[in-house]
């Protein structure tokens, strides 16, 4: 109908599944005037028969009509609303990534040392990221354009240290639950405010609150595998941290008298992803740098 027409169906909003053109649509079109276009396109060869139709949705995205066999899926609401921030996010910052490598393997004895009288004591489980998060929150008092936001042409640094911690849900899903005020916290405060929000998020049980006024994001795909990621900036930041697998790996390491061996080091990858319009290359890596160094001489 649309090919005898002479209507482009691109140019057409579609009523049906996932945006697809109807016959009721094309004819309300034609019955209010609308003007012939160009003849409708035929798809790539491989899907013979198929008509290319990308109708525009409300944000902008080409809309795809389903195949026989196909399974559509309306969108849930945390997935709506982690798309739209996405793309904000990636129009508004301007991204780059830079990765270090960091040996935990002072970290990982430690925690070795503590985690038994830690559990018996606090009831929590130590991990890694409490550690992590302590020498990311002592290096943003020295790098504090890595703990801003960009308002117009100002630039705002923040006093507070909120550090956002990204939490995958299950089924599918992402939310970024704040630590507020993380600079007045010890290890334990750490421990219990991360792990609280993370079992809050997954419950549903989060409040609007606690998922607004982060200055600066981790992320740790490496609890999946990952060795390493470069992470979309969170919208009203200007730099998040990545964290990959930590596993032992062979280094080679100097001794004492100056002889080069090999030993087996607890090590993991860490990326920072910045907003270059106001975090230089230099400014991020100093701040990696220092980050390397805290984390890799830790003694308590």
């Amino acid at each position: 109908m649309a090919a005898e027409a002479g209507v482009e169906i691109s140019a057409l909003s579609g009523s049906g599944i996932a945006g697809r053109v109807t016959r009721k649509d094309l004819e309300s079109y034609l019955a209010n005037g609308g003007a012939a276009a160009s003849p409708a396109r035929p798809m790539p060869a491989g899907l013979p028969g198929a008509v290319m139709t990308p109708a525009v949705a409300h944000h902008g995205d080409p809309v795809f009509h389903p195949w026989a066999g196909d399974v559509v899926e309306p969108m849930s609401k945390i997935r709506r609303l982690t798309a739209d921030h996405m793309r904000q996010a990636k129009q508004v910052a301007a991204h780059v990534t830079s990765f270090f490598e960091i040996d935990l393997t002072r970290i990982a004895k430690l925690r070795g040392q503590m985690k038994a009288a830690f559990e018996a004591e606090t009831g929590q489980k130590l991990t890694y990221l409490p550690f992590i998060i302590r020498a990311v929150v002592e290096n943003l008092r020295r790098h504090p354009v890595l703990n801003a936001t960009v308002s117009g042409t100002d630039i705002i640094f923040r006093k507070r240290y909120n550090i956002g911690i990204a939490v995958a849900l299950d089924p599918t899903g992402l939310i970024v639950p704040v630590l507020k005020d993380a600079d007045g916290l010890n290890l334990t405060g750490i421990t219990r405010g991360t792990n609280d929000l993370a079992a809050r998020a997954r419950s549903k049980k989060l409040s609007p609150m606690d998922v607004q006024d982060a200055t600066f994001t981790i992320t740790n795909p490496g609890v999946f595998g990952s060795l390493m990621g470069t992470p979309i900036i969170p919208v009203g930041t200007t730099a998040i941290l990545c964290l990959g697998a930590i596993e032992k790996r062979p280094k080679v390491i100097t001794g004492a008298d100056g002889e080069d061996t090999i030993a087996i080091r607890t090590c993991a990858y860490f990326s920072i992803s910045f907003d270059h319009r106001v975090v230089d290359g230099a400014d991020a890596d100093r701040f990696m740098a220092d980050l390397k160094k805290s984390l890799e001489s830790v003694t308590g």
